[in-house]
């Protein structure tokens, strides 16, 4: 079988989506030797493709957006044709609308759906129009949580039997790390203080940091020393969530360190009093299973998929409630066997979880449409 991917959503590995096409691409190649695949991929994402199988070949397109959002929808089925692909996976949310052979499209959420408000009108009218046609198109849609597949087939309509689950992983590099001399390193790269709370995503409204800024000046003043650490690039909308830390005056305990170094996040992880993700919605929330993987507690969302994925090793919030996020972090600090028994569950629920098991599942989803 021919199989065709679409990496060229992969802006960076640093997120979730990015981490989740990089990872699926690799762990197909060391798994399936039979099937023959081509990425599709920008010369920024070939370069994150070394030494995939000999069964894997590249073809080269459009790097920008602009560029690449046409490119999908004329292009590239004509050129699955011509290749004569068997299968085509569209990893992140679309695929053609000409269809040219078997389609599989991967959806992580539904945002665009249930909190309009938290996007940007471009890509609420792009996503809106297209998702529902694509999902209806596509042989079978990928899911990345039962959550997921639950708001796929209410809003969009698909047949339970179309839709297939299969969960995200951390990668193998997130594991506790206790190194006194790597801690001390990014220690000082990132300016974290002896303790600090954490939260690592693009900065957008989606993700509610004004939630977690007003909670966390609520406990400052019995935790004078701690230091609330922001890892991502700021996206959109973020202007009242830097006004809300101007008006407070804690500048110098909300700490905005931007895009972690992926070989630093581990250690980053590790040695946070808690990773705090109180975001309104997600698709599965790899951040907070990469946390949960590096033995941090987590205190994260009550809706979406955040139960799901963190079970009974974090901490569920309602993501309207300053109190109730203020009183999870006053414990979280203040607890110490608290901390230590989230962390053991954290690194028990992580492992179930892996990049080889989801690529397994995948390639049965294109098997079964195969035949």
């Amino acid at each position: 079988m021919r199989i065709a991917i679409n990496s060229l959503a992969m802006k960076s590995e640093f997120y979730g989506g990015g981490r989740y096409i990089k990872n699926l691409i690799r762990s197909l190649s060391n798994l399936d030797k039979a099937n023959e695949y081509i990425i599709y991929a920008s010369q920024s994402g070939y370069d994150e493709f070394g030494g995939l199988g000999e069964n894997f070949q590249y073809e080269f397109a459009p790097g920008s957006r602009p560029l690449r959002l046409a490119w999908e929808q004329t292009f590239l089925p004509w050129d699955l044709k011509r290749k004569k692909v068997d299968l085509f996976h569209g990893p992140a949310f679309i695929t053609p609308l000409w269809k040219s052979c078997c389609y599989v499209v991967t959806i992580f959420d539904l945002a665009y759906f249930l909190t309009p408000e938290t996007d940007t009108l471009a890509k609420r009218v792009y996503f809106r129009t297209l998702m529902p046609r694509v999902a209806k198109k596509a042989d079978s849609v990928i899911a990345i949580s039962q959550n997921t597949k639950a708001d796929i087939c209410e809003l969009l309509g698909v047949p339970k039997s179309k839709v297939a689950v299969t969960y995200l992983a951390a990668d193998e590099s997130f594991y506790p790390r206790t190194d006194s001399l790597e801690f001390r390193r990014v220690q000082q790269k990132y300016r974290l203080g002896n303790r600090y709370l954490l939260f690592v995503g693009l900065i957008e409204p989606r993700k509610n940091l004004k939630l977690l800024v007003e909670a966390f000046v609520r406990i400052l003043g019995n935790h004078p020393e701690i230091k609330l650490i922001i890892g991502g690039d700021l996206a959109w909308g973020y202007d009242d969530l830097l006004g809300l830390v101007r008006h407070n005056h804690i500048q110098e305990r909300v700490l905005f360190i931007g895009r972690i170094a992926p070989e630093d996040l581990p250690a980053v992880y590790s040695h946070a009093e808690a990773f705090v993700y109180p975001a309104l919605l997600g698709g599965f929330g790899l951040p907070v299973l990469e946390a949960m993987a590096c033995g941090t507690p987590v205190i994260t969302a009550r809706n979406s998929s955040f139960p799901e994925i963190v079970g009974d090793a974090g901490i569920l919030v309602d993501t309207q409630r300053a109190d109730e996020l203020e009183e999870a972090l006053s414990l979280v600090l203040t607890d110490k066997e608290l901390r230590g028994r989230m962390k053991e569950k954290g690194l028990d629920r992580s492992r179930l979880f892996s990049w080889e098991k989801t690529a397994r599942e995948t390639l049965e989803v294109y098997r079964q449409i195969s035949h």
